[in-house]
């Protein structure tokens, strides 16, 4: 936290002067890479930055797109069954918008829609397949599920303004997709988006699991082979230990 504080007293003024200067909307990051290691438990990224004159500032941070299976319980009785499949694509599998006023008082629903500053808008592009009846109740589940799980976060208070200065603080989950995710910043002004930036976020993974991961891809065959003789060593090992134990 010492850190964040001391670079925005070090850059953030700066910042401000030049988007008096050039541009209504400066905005920089704390990182543009978060490294997934094997212990990896969660970053913090911290966006800041200026704008010149009034204004309202939007924050949205989206992942690659993911596949997400789902899949209907029903209740027989006193017994929970598995019901029809479903699965969802071209939707982030992470999410997270942050503004510094709700966004419905900062621009009309149209832009809103148009610029998928909401998460029903994230559905517009979706696909299920196979299509089911009722899409709308999947739809539905579907979002209180990414919800549910913080996946898909919003936070009308989570960008802060003083005097012509922003920040906005970006808590990324210990399970995330890897990827090029997009940071997108919004100035708003009498309801309208005024001046954008656009950056992005590298998340890899490194180390052993990096490793394996392209291994695995570069040589897939060679990694099944591996793979199956190492778990054939394992289950003849706990044979082994097994029968010495109830001998």
């Amino acid at each position: 936290m010492l850190y964040l504080r001391l670079l925005m007293l070090v850059f953030i003024p700066g910042f401000a002067m030049l988007a008096h200067a050039a541009t209504p909307l400066v905005v920089a990051t704390s990182t543009r890479q978060v490294r997934v290691t094997s212990d990896f438990v969660g970053e913090n990224v911290l966006v800041y930055g200026a704008i010149s004159g009034p204004g309202q500032v939007i924050v949205v941070l989206r992942s690659p797109d993911s596949t997400e299976a789902m899949q209907k319980k029903s209740r027989s009785g006193p017994i929970w069954l598995n019901g029809a499949k479903v699965t969802v694509t071209d939707t982030p599998g992470l999410w997270q918008r942050l503004s510094s006023a709700p966004v419905r008082q900062l621009l009309p629903e149209a832009t809103l829609q148009q610029q998928g500053l909401t998460r029903s808008a994230l559905l517009l592009q979706a696909r299920f397949a196979p299509k089911p009846q009722h899409l709308n109740t999947w739809e539905h589940a579907f979002l209180d599920q990414k919800t549910r799980q913080r996946q898909y976060l919003v936070d009308p208070a989570g960008v802060v303004i003083h005097q012509g200065l922003f920040t906005a603080s970006i808590q990324l989950p210990a399970a995330l997709p890897l990827g090029h995710y997009q940071l997108t910043t919004y100035l708003v002004r009498q309801q309208k988006i005024v001046a954008e930036d656009k950056q992005q976020l590298d998340v890899k993974q490194v180390g052993f699991q990096a490793w394996i991961a392209r291994f695995a891809i570069r040589n897939s065959w060679l990694y099944g082979v591996v793979l199956t003789l190492v778990l054939a060593t394992l289950g003849f090992g706990l044979g082994i230990i097994m029968r010495r134990r109830s001998a």
